[in-house]
């Protein structure tokens, strides 16, 4: 997975609708390690969590939960290449970190993975 810490370019426009990632959606580096990551999130007595862990620890997938969807900045994920039912996106999280009262320490993260097309979904811009 390509991590790179950057500065989102480019302005979404009022009214236009952009694509950001569903809650619950894997990203992953390649098509086939997307793949193994939905056949061991569906084995019965999978952990969630361990998953997620794991395959963060192993470099191979990140899991958008509703906190990692919300800290998608705009122009959230870009479809970059499709292959299949599968497309290869490119996004940027923001994280923030209180470390004094009146001081925050503000992270941004480029992600690129690979994740099935229907985890897209459209979000407008008002």
């Amino acid at each position: 997975m390509i991590l790179v810490v950057g500065v989102v370019v480019g302005l979404a426009h009022a009214g236009e609708y952009l694509q950001t990632l569903k809650e619950g959606s894997w990203v992953c580096t390649t098509p086939e390690t997307y793949d193994l990551a939905i056949a061991e999130a569906r084995k019965p007595n999978s952990n969630l969590e361990d998953l997620k862990e794991r395959f963060v620890a192993e470099k191979l997938c990140i899991y958008a939960d509703a906190e990692f969807v919300e800290k998608m900045m705009v122009p959230f994920a870009k479809v970059l290449e499709r292959q299949g039912a599968k497309v290869k996106v490119t996004f940027t999280v923001q994280f923030r970190k209180r470390l004094a009262i009146l001081h925050r320490q503000v992270s941004r993260v480029t992600f690129v993975g690979w994740t099935d097309a229907s985890n897209l979904e459209d979000k407008e811009i008002l």
